[in-house]
C-alpha cells in the first residue's frame, strides 16, 4: 500500500467505533488527521490517539446538518491541516420505525443526519480540491442503499438516505473526473462494532444466516479498503459504490 505521508484527511464522524479505527489506519499511513464530530470530547480522544503516532490532528465540534456551521468547522480543519487532500464522510446513523407509523420530524431527521451532511461537508471542502486539481472523497454509503435494509427491518428512511449517498457518489464522480478529483463509496454490511455484542444468540444466528462468508464486517478491513481508494493505486477509479457485505447483496 502507498504512503499517505503529507496528505491531509478530514473525517466525518470520526468519534464513533468506526471512525476511531479509520482515523488510526490512515495516521499509520502517515496521514494528519482532522475529525469533525457532534461529540466534540470523543473527536478530541481520537484526535489525541493520533497524535501519539506523530501526526497532526484536530478536533472539531460541530452539526454537520447545520450548513454555516459545516463551513466554519471546515475551514477551521484546513487551517489547522493547511489543506484537506482526502475527504471521508462517515458520519450517519439509523433509527428502526414502521414506514407507515414514521413522523416527519423522524423522516427529515435520517435525510439531514445521513444526506444533508455529506452534502454540506463535501460542497464545503470541493473547492480546495478543485484549486489543487486533485482530491479524494470516499463515502460510506449502506448495503442497505442496494438491497432495501434486509438486515435491519423497518429503516426505510435510512435506506432511502444512503440511496441518496450512492446517487451523490456517482453524478459528482462524473462532474470532477477531469479536475483530478476521485469520488468512491463503500457500502457496509453488518460490521462487528461494539453494538453487536448485545445480539442474542437467535440474533446472530438470524443476522448470519443472510450472508453467504457467515462474517461480520471488521471495522480494520473497512478502513484499508478506504485507504486503497485514497491511495496514488486508485487514482483511475472513480463513481464506484463497492459493497464490503460478505455477499449479501449478491
Amino acid at each position: 500500500m502507498s504512503s499517505l505521508d503529507g496528505k491531509r484527511l478530514l473525517l466525518t464522524g470520526g468519534a464513533g467505533a468506526l471512525g476511531r479505527v479509520i482515523a488510526r489506519t490512515f495516521a499509520d499511513a502517515g496521514a494528519d488527521v482532522a475529525i469533525l464530530d457532534l461529540d466534540a470530547a470523543g473527536a478530541e480522544t481520537v484526535a489525541a490517539d493520533v497524535r501519539k503516532l506523530g501526526r497532526v490532528a484536530a478536533a472539531i465540534g460541530v452539526d454537520l446538518t447545520v450548513h454555516d456551521a459545516v463551513q466554519l468547522a471546515v475551514a477551521e480543519a484546513e487551517a489547522q491541516l493547511g489543506g484537506v487532500d482526502i475527504l471521508i464522510n462517515a458520519a450517519g446513523g439509523g433509527i428502526v420505525a414502521p414506514f407507515h407509523e414514521m413522523t416527519d420530524e423522524q423522516w427529515q431527521s435520517q435525510m439531514a443526519r445521513n444526506l444533508d451532511s455529506v452534502f454540506h461537508v463535501t460542497r464545503a471542502v470541493l473547492p480546495g480540491m478543485l484549486r489543487r486539481g486533485e482530491g479524494r472523497i470516499l463515502n460510506i454509503a449502506s448495503i442497505a442503499a442496494v438491497s432495501g435494509g434486509r438486515l435491519v427491518r423497518n429503516a426505510v428512511a435510512y435506506a432511502t438516505a444512503k440511496a441518496g449517498v450512492v446517487g451523490l457518489t456517482k453524478a459528482l464522480a462524473i462532474e470532477v473526473a477531469e479536475h483530478g478529483v476521485t469520488v468512491n463509496a463503500i457500502a457496509p454490511g453488518a460490521q462487528a462494532t461494539p453494538g453487536r455484542d448485545r445480539d442474542t444468540p437467535e440474533r446472530r444466528d438470524a443476522l448470519l444466516d443472510q450472508i453467504p462468508t457467515r462474517q461480520l464486517g471488521d471495522p480494520q478491513h473497512l478502513a484499508e479498503t478506504l485507504l486503497f481508494l485514497a491511495s496514488p493505486a486508485a487514482v483511475n477509479i472513480t463513481g464506484v459504490v463497492l459493497p464490503l457485505d460478505g455477499g449479501h447483496s449478491i
